[in-house]
C-alpha cells in the first residue's frame, strides 16, 4: 500500500510538472514563430501534426490495453507472459510503424490539396511533411513499446521525466532556430531528432530497471482476445480526441486556408490548456471512485457523484466566465488584432468549453467503473455527427461551423447518452434530477459571464496593467455569485466539509 502511495504521489507529481512545461514552452514557441515567420507556418505546422494524428489512429489504443494487460503479471512477478506480452506489442508497433509510413507516402503527393489558397513560397511542403512522416512512423519502430514496462509497474514518472527534459531541448532549440536563423526546415529537423532520443532513452531506463523483461514468448489466443475486445473500446475513446481536434484542422486547411487555421489553433491552445490542467484533479481522483464503486451502496456513490458535480460546475463556471470575458484581451496582448476572432466565435470557444468539461465528472466515473464498452456506441455516433456536420457546416457558415459541429455532437448525443447511461448502468436511478441541477447550474453560468463582462468593460484600457486588473474582476467577482446562490445548498456545505477534512490531514 505505501509503495503504491509512494508510485502514485510520484507520478503526480513529474505528471503534473509535464504538464505545465509542456504548456508554457509550446506556447514560448508559437510566439516565437508567429513573430518570426508568420502565421501561414503556424497553420502548415498544424495541419501536418493533425494530419498525421489522424494516420496515428492504426494504433487503435493498443498502447492502453497492452499496460491493462501487464498489470497483473507484474503484480505476481509472472516474468514469462510479461516478456510475450512485450513481444507482441512490439511486432504489433512494428505493423503500425509501416502502416503509417506507407499511408503517409501514398497522401504525400496530395498533401497540396489539404491547403487552401496560398503556402509559403520559400518551402518545400512535400519535403517537410516527408520529415513528419519520418518523425512519427518511426517513433513506433525504436522502441515505443518499452514505455509499457514503465506505465505498468507504475513507475511513468520515469517516462515524464525523459520527456520533459528532451521536450525542453526540444522547444529551445526551436526558439534558438527561429530567433536567429528564420528557419522552419531547422524547426522541423529537430523534432523528430529529439522525439527518437526521447524513445531511445525510455527504452534503455526500462531495460536498466527492469532487465528481466526482454521480448519473448508468444500470449495465449484467451488474452488476445481479451486485449481485443479492450481495444475496441479503447478506440472509440482515442477517435474522440482526434476528430475534436485534428481533423477539425484538416477541414479548416482544407476549406479556410493556413491562416485561420493558426487563428482557430491560438484560441485552441488557450481552451486545451485549461482542459487540460482542470483533467488533472478529474484523473488524480478516478481510482479513489473505483475504490467507492466497489465498497460503498449506490445511494453513497451516487450522492458523492453529485457533490462532485456541483464542485466541477463551480470549477468549470468559473473558467468559463473567464474565457468569456478575457479571451479577447489576452489575444489582443499575444498575437495582435490581425490574428483574433470576433465575440461571436469567442461565445462559441466558451460554449464548446463548457459543453465539453461539464461532463468531467460522468467521465472519471465512467472510467472508474470500466464502462468503456457500455459507452462505446455513445462516441462513435458522436464522432460521425460531428465529422459530417464538420464538413457540411464549414461549407455554408465557415469556422463557426466547425464550433458548432462539436457544440451540436456534445449536447445533443453525448451528454443526454452518457447521462442515461451512467444513471441506468451505474447509479440504477433517474437522471432527471441530475438533469435539473445542470440547467440551474448552466443559468447561473450565463449570468456570470453577462454580469462579469459588463463589469471589466468598465476598464476601458487594453494594456497589461489593464489586463491584470480584468483577471483581478474575473479570479474574485463570479465566485462572490457562485457563493451568493449556493451557500445555502446542501452540496456547498459538503464541499466545505470535504475541504475542512483535507486541510485537517
Amino acid at each position: 500500500m505505501a509503495s503504491r502511495t509512494k508510485n502514485a504521489t510520484r507520478n503526480i507529481i513529474w505528471g503534473i510538472c509535464y504538464k505545465i512545461t509542456m504548456l508554457l514552452l509550446p506556447f514560448a514557441v508559437r510566439t516565437v514563430m508567429i513573430y518570426t515567420l508568420g502565421s501561414q507556418y503556424l497553420g502548415l505546422n498544424s495541419l501536418f501534426t493533425s494530419v498525421l494524428d489522424v494516420l496515428s489512429l492504426a494504433e487503435l489504443g493498443v498502447g492502453s490495453a497492452m499496460v491493462y494487460a501487464m498489470y497483473r503479471p507484474i503484480a505476481e512477478e509472472d516474468t514469462e507472459i510479461v516478456c510475450a506480452l512485450l513481444n507482441l506489442y512490439k511486432k504489433i508497433y512494428r505493423m503500425i510503424g509501416g502502416f503509417i509510413a506507407v499511408i503517409g507516402l501514398i497522401l504525400l503527393p496530395f498533401i497540396r490539396n489539404f491547403i487552401s489558397g496560398d503556402v509559403p513560397k520559400d518551402i518545400n511542403i512535400y519535403i517537410l511533411f516527408f520529415v513528419y512522416i519520418v518523425n512519427t512512423s518511426g517513433s513506433y519502430f525504436l522502441f515505443a513499446y518499452k514505455s509499457s514496462i514503465l506505465n505498468a509497474s507504475q513507475r511513468n514518472d520515469m517516462a515524464s521525466k525523459v520527456n520533459m527534459v528532451t521536450g525542453i531541448v526540444k522547444y529551445i532549440m526551436q526558439i534558438v532556430v527561429l530567433l536567429f536563423w528564420h528557419n522552419y526546415y531547422g524547426y522541423v529537423i529537430v523534432i523528430p531528432i529529439t522525439s527518437f532520443a526521447a524513445n531511445i532513452i525510455i527504452a534503455y531506463t526500462a531495460k536498466k530497471m527492469y532487465p528481466q523483461y526482454i521480448c519473448k514468448g508468444n500470449v495465449k489466443p484467451e488474452l488476445i482476445k481479451e486485449i481485443k475486445g479492450k481495444v475496441f473500446a479503447l478506440f472509440a475513446v482515442k477517435i474522440t480526441s482526434v476528430i475534436y481536434n485534428s481533423v477539425d484542422s484538416i477541414v479548416i486547411s482544407a476549406f479556410l486556408g493556413l491562416i485561420v487555421l493558426a487563428k482557430y489553433n491560438n484560441y485552441y491552445y488557450i481552451l486545451s490548456a485549461i482542459i487540460s490542467i482542470v483533467t488533472v484533479v478529474f484523473t488524480s481522483i478516478t481510482s479513489s471512485i473505483g475504490n467507492s464503486i466497489v465498497l460503498e451502496s449506490d445511494k453513497k456513490n451516487y450522492n458523492d457523484y453529485m457533490n462532485l458535480s456541483f464542485i466541477n460546475a463551480w470549477i468549470v463556471g468559473w473558467c468559463t466566465v473567464c474565457l468569456f470575458c478575457l479571451y479577447q484581451p489576452f489575444m489582443r496582448l499575444w498575437v495582435g488584432k490581425s490574428l483574433m476572432f470576433n465575440l461571436d466565435i469567442v461565445v462559441c470557444f466558451c460554449i464548446y468549453f463548457y459543453a465539453f468539461q461539464l461532463k468531467s465528472v460522468q467521465s472519471a466515473y465512467k472510467d472508474a467503473a470500466g464502462l468503456w464498452k457500455e459507452d462505446m456506441w455513445r462516441s462513435y455516433a458522436a464522432n460521425i455527427f460531428n465529422l459530417v456536420m464538420n464538413i457540411i457546416l464549414v461549407k455554408t457558415i465557415g469556422i463557426y461551423g466547425i464550433l458548432i459541429s462539436t457544440i451540436l455532437a456534445l449536447t445533443i448525443i453525448t451528454y443526454p447518452w452518457q447521462t442515461w447511461m451512467i444513471h441506468k448502468k451505474l447509479f440504477h436511478c433517474s437522471m432527471w434530477p441530475y438533469m435539473k441541477k445542470l440547467l440551474i447550474y448552466t443559468i447561473v453560468t450565463i449570468v456570470a459571464c453577462l454580469i462579469t463582462y459588463g463589469v471589466i468593460g468598465l476598464v476601458k484600457g487594453n494594456g497589461i496593467i489593464d489586463f491584470c486588473i480584468k483577471t483581478i474582476i474575473c479570479i474574485i467577482l463570479p465566485n462572490i455569485l457562485f457563493l451568493i446562490i449556493s451557500f445555502k445548498t446542501k452540496e456547498f456545505k459538503l464541499m466545505l466539509e470535504t475541504i475542512r477534512k483535507i486541510i485537517k490531514k
